[in-house]
This record gives structure tokens, C-alpha cells and sequence, in this order.
């Protein structure tokens, strides 16, 4: 069913939101401040490890930081440098790419270039191909994961972005470099055995988690490495991957975080977000009926059980614990960037996304060009940028909307989509319970 294609006014207003925040970037830069940088910190580490292990007994410690972040978190900069985010400017470059595609206007993707040039600069070495983490320390309920350690939610974004900028330019140079992304994701990172059929992606190479959403990132980006490079073990490691996302699906259509461990037995917003849009991105290359059903259920149970009644979104489907914070802008940022990737399986999410996108830009857009971090209960607003939560996010959902709006009225752009309609070789995605023909 093909939607209704949103008024030319509104697009303007879109437009016009993306140039105040190119303003802003243009001042800011990409090096950036972040919600996690404190507790990166020798104090912040020791104040959440003690927080972990003796819960109510900890708050104390972690007290001093949580105030700080929540009445002034501007002044983090007597603590702490501003650093490089691969996943903000992996996004950076995607948006870029998105304005290009809608104007063909050579600066987007001259912007995208350098931002691409800038990822390689902080790519980590030491592993089977490029990968990219978070610039501190992260101290949590499984151990301290040191800084520089590659992730598989922050690579993603930066596969994609070199996929699609090899696209727009033909330089091939950037397939090496994707190429090169999937082998780390193959090779470096761990699988961890759930069924005969199922196993779940490590978070990082060095541990063996169950996190829902990285197995559902892994998986897309080696069923798209096997679908562009042919390379037959990525097929086969994806596919175990993806058997643990849709085997974790529980019957209202929601998952949890992860499923190992007893403290991140949650659901959240973003979470799911970053499970249904691998899944959708899965699916363009698959094909499976199956997996179109799991995602109408999902989107079902997301859009039922992770907003508010007057559209806001939810952090929390069930709040694990008293949240200070009513609006997070990054639910807002995934939500949107959610319904425009849906907007030809479930109808009624792109309109969904069309009215989140008005509603951002007339309430969190600030004058300066970007957006509220988070507004708290009572109404005090965070308005300190960090690009990695969520500017750039947000940035990206706008040009996201755009490009929707754009190939509704033209049709899908040749060269820079035209990878995604590819019919790769007939397989099947054997199981017990099957999922029809791949």
C-alpha cells in the first residue's frame, strides 16, 4: 500500500531544520562531549563498579555523577576532553549520503567523503578488518570493557557508510574497506551456542553475551557482506545469529535486552528499535515471509507498549527503575528513523514517523540548530550537545525522512540503493521451524 507523501510545507520545515543544524554542526565540529564520558572517568568507573556489586549501598558514589548529569552537565568540561565518536560521524556520513541522494548536490558528498577519510583515522587496529568503539572506559554489570575496544553497535554504522558512499562515487577502495569490516565481524568476534540452530554475537571480542540487539547487528551485516562478496561462512554465521534474534522473540512480540543475565532482563526503546531495523534491512535481502511476520509483531508490540497516549515515546516498556527523564530525543531520533525504513511493510509507520519528525522540529529544535538532549520530569530540559546522543542520531532521522519523501515521488535512486533490490543465490533458512525460502 503506498502512503500518502507528506506535504510540501512540512518537507520545507524539514529542510530548513537539517541547514540550522549543519550551522550548528559547522561551529561545533565533531569532536564532542558524551552522557557516558564521566563515568568514564577513574572516579566514574569506581563509583559504578561499586554501584554494580552493592546496588542501593553504591548510590552514594554514583550520586555526585547522576546530579551533574542531570542539573549541570555543562560542566563536564573541567573533567573531561572532547573525543571522536565513530558511531556519530559513521551517522554524519549516511545523512550526507541521504542529502545527496535527494539533490545530487556534490558538497553532501564531499562532506560524506571527508567524514569517511575522518572514521578511518579512529578505526582500531589489532583485528581481522576495521572496527570501531567508544573513546572511554565502560564500566558495567558485566566488567570494565577498556576504551578502544571495538564494538558491534558502533561498526555497523560504519559498514554501511562505506557500502553506500562505494555506491555513490565506484571508487572501489570503499568496498576493500567494507570488505575488510565484515571480516572483522566474521572473524573477531564470538559465538555463543543457544540451540542447534541458534547461536548468539558477542558484543565485543572478548566476552560471550547474549545481547539481542548485537546478534541482530551482526547478522544483517554478514547477510549483506554474503549478498555483496559471496563469501558462503558469512551466510552461515549470520544465519545462526539471526535464528537467536527470532528465536528470543517473545509471543507479544517484544525482546529483551539480553537473555543471560537476570539485571538486563528489560525492554526498552531504542533496544527494539535497533533490533526491528536490522531485521528490516535483513529482510530486503532475504526475502522471507517469516521474518516480515516477526516484524509486523514486533512493530505491533512497539508501537502499543513503548509510547505514551500523546505519542511520546517511552524509554522503558516496564521502567526497571524510577526514571527522572520523561523525553529521551534519541527514542525520538530511532522512532522516526524506524518508520521511514518500514514505511513500505507497515503503512502506518511512516506517517508515524511524519508526525514524531514535525512534532521534534517545532518542540526540541533549539535556535542554535540542535536538539534538546532530554527533558525530566518537571520539565527541566538537558540542552548540552553530545553528538553521539543523539544530534547525530537525529541529524540522520531527518534526512532519513527526506529520502523517503524523495523516492516516493521518484522511485528508488539507481547506483546508491540499487545493491539492496539484488536477487542473491535461492538458500534456505533451515530450521525446525523453517522460514521459508531465503
Amino acid at each position: 500500500m503506498k502512503t500518502t507523501l507528506v506535504d510540501e510545507p512540512v518537507e520545507q520545515d524539514i529542510w530548513k531544520a537539517t541547514d540550522r543544524f549543519l550551522s550548528w554542526l559547522g561551529r561545533h565540529g565533531v569532536e564532542s562531549h558524551d552522557p557516558y564520558d564521566l563515568w568514564g572517568t577513574r572516579y566514574g568507573v569506581f563509583a559504578r563498579r561499586h554501584y554494580y556489586a552493592k546496588s542501593i549501598w553504591g548510590l552514594p558514589l554514583v550520586a555526585p555523577l547522576l546530579a551533574v548529569d542531570t542539573f549541570a552537565p555543562g560542566i563536564r568540561g573541567l573533567f573531561v576532553k572532547k573525543e571522536r565518536y565513530a558511531t556519530a560521524e559513521a551517522q554524519l556520513v549516511l545523512a550526507f549520503l541521504n542529502l545527496y541522494a535527494c539533490t545530487e548536490d556534490e558538497i553532501y558528498l564531499k562532506r560524506a567523503q571527508t567524514g569517511a577519510e575522518g572514521l578511518l583515522e579512529i578505526s582500531i587496529p589489532g583485528y581481522s578488518g576495521h572496527c570501531w568503539g567508544y573513546p572511554f572506559d565502560w564500566q558495567n554489570n558485566r566488567g570494565l570493557w577498556r576504551r578502544n575496544t571495538p564494538f558491534i553497535t558502533c561498526t555497523p554504522y560504519c559498514f554501511e557508510a562505506f557500502l553506500e558512499l562505494a555506491d555513490a562515487t565506484g571508487v572501489e577502495e570503499r568496498l576493500h574497506i567494507a570488505a575488510s569490516i565484515a571480516r572483522f565481524v566474521a572473524h573477531d568476534l564470538q559465538d555463543s551456542p543457544v540451540s542447534i540452530h541458534a547461536s548468539a554475537g558477542s558484543y565485543s571480542p572478548n566476552d560471550h553475551t547474549q545481547v539481542i540487539n548485537a546478534s541482530a547487528y551482526r547478522a544483517f551485516v554478514l547477510f549483506e557482506a554474503w549478498a555483496r562478496f559471496g563469501v558462503d561462512e558469512y551466510w552461515d554465521i549470520a544465519h545462526r545469529n539471526l535464528r537467536f534474534v527470532l528465536d528470543s522473540q517473545r509471543a507479544d512480540g517484544s525482546w529483551l535486552y539480553a537473555l543471560e543475565s537476570k539485571n538486563e532482563g528489560f525492554i526498552d526503546h531504542f533496544h527494539t528499535c535497533f533490533v526491528l531495523k536490522n531485521l528490516r534491512k535483513t529482510n530486503r535481502i532475504l526475502g522471507s515471509a517469516e521474518i516480515a511476520r516477526r516484524i509486523a509483531i514486533g512493530w505491533h508490540f512497539y508501537r502499543s507498549a513503548l509510547f505514551h497516549d500523546d505519542e511520546t515515546p517511552k524509554s522503558f516498556a516496564i521502567e526497571p527503575r524510577l526514571q527522572l527523564a520523561r523525553v529521551e530525543l534519541y527514542n525520538f531520533a530511532e522512532a522516526i528513523s524506524l518508520g521511514t525504513l518500514l514505511k513500505d511493510s507497515e503503512p502506518k509507520a511512516f506517517a508515524f514517523a511524519h508526525r514524531l519528525t514535525v512534532r521534534v522540529i517545532r518542540d526540541y529544535q533549539l535556535d542554535d540548530g540542535h536538539f534538546v538532549t532530554r527533558s525530566y520530569r518537571g520539565g527541566l530540559r538537558h540542552t548540552t550537545p553530545f553528538l553521539r546522543w543523539p544530534q547525530a542520531q537525529m541529524f540522520l532521522a531527518l534526512t532519513n525522512m527526506l529520502r523517503a519523501i524523495h523516492a516516493q515521488r521518484n522511485g528508488p535512486e539507481e547506483g546508491l540503493e540499487g545493491f539492496r533490490n539484488m536477487q542473491p543465490p535461492p538458500r534456505r533458512l533451515g530450521s525446525q521451524r523453517g522460514m521459508g525460502a531465503a
